[in-house]
């Protein structure tokens, strides 16, 4: 009778069978905004004191130790050369608008960072990998579609 429980337990662990939990196909999706990267080098931004800067990374750090003589040269009720530089080289319209009415150096830095918060947090949304997802499965049916008609 112990014999036949015993001969049952090791029947009972013997592994079941294994199944690759792969998916068969991997899809992988990188997003890149201008606003992210930096600035290609004929387009950095050089500040009063000669400092260069190529992202709104450098911007954050810098506007952080800045003087405010260096941020009234280039933040003042004439011109934001910080707000032209986004629209124009990062291509960020939204943050350059916003920044274009800020006169203050801190609020200048907050608005920058808010944003850039706001885009992370929009990409890594599941609604925004939803459209990513679609935008690359129309064009995966448009290539098919060329396929076809070459062919």
């Amino acid at each position: 009778m112990a014999k036949k429980r015993k001969a049952k337990r090791h029947a009972a662990r013997k592994p079941a069978k294994v199944v690759s939990a792969k998916p068969k196909a991997r899809l992988e999706v990188f997003y890149r905004k201008k606003e992210f990267g930096k600035a290609p080098v004929e387009k950095h931004f050089v500040l009063q004191d000669g400092r260069k800067l190529d992202s709104l990374f450098q911007l954050i750090d810098e506007l952080e130790t800045m003087s405010e003589d260096v941020f009234r040269h280039h933040v003042n009720e004439l011109k934001n050369d910080f707000a032209n530089w986004v629209r124009d080289v990062f291509e960020a319209p939204p943050l350059a608008e916003e920044m274009q009415r800020i006169k203050d150096r801190i609020e200048t830095q907050r608005a920058i960072m808010k944003h850039i918060l706001r885009e992370v947090a929009h990409i890594a949304s599941k609604e925004h990998r939803e459209e990513v997802r679609k935008e690359i499965e129309k064009e995966k049916k448009a290539v098919k579609a060329v396929k076809c008609v070459i062919h």
